[in-house]
């Protein structure tokens, strides 16, 4: 006997005869105990389940009409609860409603895909779940009526027989008897007919050449026609051209495995001209002694279900800001065009390019700004290629192009023309107008590339030597190329990181930074620095940074450098509290992935808190072009550990586009002048002059200022004669390994 009674059943009333069964699956009790209640009425007995293994226990034990099942939950979820029914039930047998969040479109693609009737998105509107439950209870009902009717029939058709055979046995069966039977008979095919025309499915009979037999009136109005109209059409007359030979196919695929059920999807065409996408379930009726083989076709109409799919899977492909094909699509793509070259030794070619100073634009005026940037650009570059070529976004200001059968010659001029278009065009955003530079790097896809990765980095490799060779150059990648051999190099350089970080390599340095007016550097008392790293290599030789820093910066490293400097400098100053309580200000430098991450600024924080070492001891020094790069992340990071005490040096400072207007909003404590103006200061007046107008703008907004690479005596008299506050570099004191700090007294 089946478990039919179920303890959490409140909605069945005693006598009163059960309509319909509706399974709710939630692993949320509020949301079940929701669902009940609106299901609650004397003929809808109501089962819940917890999570989806009570589901198919309770499925498996009851004749249910309806499942209403969450996507979303612990252990077995809602799509593998899905996937387990459809392996037993069909939707018609037993129709799935599925609750899922709305902007989880893949969820409700997937479920679609499995075989789910319908979907409701949370936030839940109640009014359209109770509609669509309802009506899909109806189905159910209306399909298993025609079941029932059908069984009917077959059996009142048996019984007819009988009879008919007892009675020409016997010859004891009236006439009255017979008429009287005949009319039951009469009768129930009436009854059938009428649910054949009214039941919501379009159901065809066709002949083994596909022309329509017989339809049912649903079927003709749904499609605009009289019935009379469609019988002897061949059924791929209702179908779009392009349709034609896969429904032909269908159709005799049917004839050859006769004794399969065959499923497909194509779509039909109204009378109006209109496409109704259809699922389609077909299977051969058996044939009298005298007929010819007929086959049955039952059309559900899936429209809605197939828009709504066409739709996802264009958005899925695309950029949703520009409209330009995504990374994901763009990848695939080349993928193809890469097997291409390989099958017929094809020339392709990829164009990678990356806007210059974007972030300046975003930062400048707002997201608003860069976005409608994004949007104009991509319609202009869209004028310069052709319908057979990709144009794609592929990253925040990063755009890439996929020229189909163009050797590098043709590339590169295409490249140099959208390069010139750009460089022409004037980005105007309220009063302010703006250039657009562009750095394009264009790499040949041939049968000899070993896949896309490897054609994507050459694309980035290419793209960035272009930058690095200025605004007006267009860069082709080659093999060979000194370019292409220095990256491999910083390559090599991020395993070397790696490995240094894992067997402990790394050390700290520091450099004084003392009062200007302070003739010589003081032996025993070091009471403001500045902290190095350094490596060890295998070989116990010292590397200085400039060998690994810039491949750590180029390969998103840098941070994890960041942390371990970080980390490192505040246990030792932690370890040697004599020192620290003599300190003034350890500064410690940060490089511009670290300052625009929220993970490492919570990191930081965390530390901050854990150390025993005053913030207001620590001064973290960021370069004047990394800053620039990263203003709202980098004001933002100011902000926050300038809240606990710490202070701020814009290292480099003169080397950016705008020093001046961009140090009015960054909160820093010192400006540290580049070394390209202090090296020749004391010889050079423009040097001289622009030495002192730093330390004027400084003074004048409450900043101190510190000279970096002072190495003569010279330029210490001179940068005293300006009134610098302080200096650094091989003059006052080399750099030191930190541990030789504890033998100052």
């Amino acid at each position: 006997m089946k478990n039919a009674v179920n303890q959490d059943s409140d909605s069945f009333y005693p006598g009163q005869k059960v309509r319909s069964r509706v399974l709710v699956v939630d692993d949320v009790p509020t949301n079940r105990s929701v669902l009940k209640s609106l299901l609650v009425k004397p003929d809808c007995k109501v089962f819940e389940a917890e999570n989806g293994t009570r589901a198919l226990e309770i499925i498996n034990n009851n004749d249910l009409d309806l499942i209403v099942l969450d996507v979303v939950m612990p252990g077995m979820d809602g799509i593998e609860v899905l996937t387990r029914i459809r392996e037993n039930f069909s939707s018609s047998e037993l129709p799935v409603l599925m609750l899922t969040v709305k902007d989880d479109i893949a969820d409700i693609v997937r479920a679609l895909e499995i075989g789910a009737n319908d979907y409701v998105t949370r936030p839940i509107d109640y009014a359209v779940l109770v509609a669509r439950i309802n009506t899909l209870i109806t189905y159910k009902i209306n399909q298993d009526s025609v079941q029932e009717s059908q069984n009917a029939l077959k059996s009142r058709i048996a019984e007819r027989t009988s009879e008919l055979l007892r009675a020409n046995q016997a010859l004891k069966v009236e006439v009255s008897e017979r008429i009287n039977v005949e009319e039951q008979f009469r009768l129930s095919e009436d009854r059938y007919r009428v649910l054949y025309n009214d039941t919501p499915s379009m159901f065809f009979t066709l002949d083994g050449d596909g022309r329509i037999l017989s339809v049912n009136q649903f079927g003709a109005d749904y499609l605009g026609y009289a019935m009379r109209n469609l019988f002897g059409r061949n059924i791929t007359a209702l179908h779009p051209a392009f349709d034609h030979a896969f429904v032909s196919n269908r159709i005799q695929n049917c004839l050859k495995h006769a004794d399969n059920v065959h499923r497909w999807e194509s779509c039909m065409l109204h009378n109006d001209h209109s496409k109704v996408w259809v699922r389609t379930t077909a299977r051969v009726l058996p044939a009298g002694q005298e007929s010819k083989q007929t086959i049955l076709l039952v059309c559900e109409d899936i429209t809605e279900a197939h828009i709504l799919s066409e739709q996802l899977t264009y958005q899925a492909k695309h950029d949703a800001l520009t409209g330009l094909v995504n990374r994901y699509e763009f990848e695939l793509r080349l993928q193809e065009l890469l097997n291409e070259a390989v099958r017929n030794k094809s020339q392709h070619a990829l164009l990678y390019m990356d806007l210059d100073q974007f972030k300046v634009i975003n930062d400048t005026c707002g997201h608003d700004a860069g976005d409608e940037l994004l949007r104009q650009l991509a319609k202009l570059l869209k004028t310069y290629i052709t319908d057979h070529d990709t144009l794609a976004r592929i990253g925040g200001d990063e755009f890439a192009i996929l020229l189909e059968h163009s050797d590098l010659k043709f590339a590169t001029s295409v490249g140099r023309t959208l390069h010139r278009a750009i460089m022409d065009y004037q980005f105007v955003w309220r009063d302010a107008s703006f250039s657009i530079n562009v750095s394009i790097g264009v790499v040949p896809i041939e049968h000899t590339a070993q896949d896309i990765a490897t054609l994507l980095r050459a694309a980035d490799t290419a793209c960035y030597s272009a930058k690095e060779e200025g605004p007006k150059h267009v860069h082709v990648y080659q093999p060979d190329d000194e370019e292409v051999v220095r990256r491999h190099r910083e390559m090599a350089w991020i395993a070397k990181i790696n490995k240094a970080l894992e067997e402990d390599r790394f050390e700290l340095y520091y450099q004084p930074i003392v009062p200007v007016y302070q003739s010589a550097p003081p032996e025993r008392r070091v009471y403001r620095y500045e902290l190095l790293l350094r490596m060890r290599n295998e070989n116990e030789e010292i590397i200085l940074p400039g060998s690994f820093l810039p491949a750590a910066e180029r390969y998103k490293s840098a941070m994890r450098l960041d942390r371990w400097v970080v980390d490192r400098a505040l246990r030792w100053l932690s370890n040697h509290p004599a020192h620290l309580e003599m300190l003034d200000i350890c500064s410690i430098n940060l490089s511009g992935q670290s300052i625009s991450d929220k993970d490492f600024l919570h990191y930081l924080l965390d530390k901050l808190v854990l150390s025993n070492v005053p913030p207001s001891k620590l001064c973290f020094e960021l370069t004047e072009t990394t800053t620039i790069a990263n203003l709202s992340s980098a004001i933002e990071f100011m902000e926050e550990t300038k809240e606990r005490g710490c202070r701020f040096a814009l290292d480099d400072f003169g080397t950016g586009l705008s020093s001046f207007e961009y140090l009015k909003k960054l909160p820093v404590d010192f400006i540290k002048i580049d070394g390209q103006f202090i090296r020749d200061v004391a010889t050079d007046p423009i040097n001289y002059a622009m030495v002192g107008s730093i330390k004027e703008i400084a003074r004048v907004m409450s900043k101190q200022t510190i000279a970096e690479f002072v190495e003569t005596e010279a330029t210490l008299s001179t940068l005293k004669e300006i009134g610098v506050d302080y200096a650094q570099g091989h003059i006052v004191s080399r750099p030191k390994p930190i541990k030789t700090l504890i033998t100052i007294r």
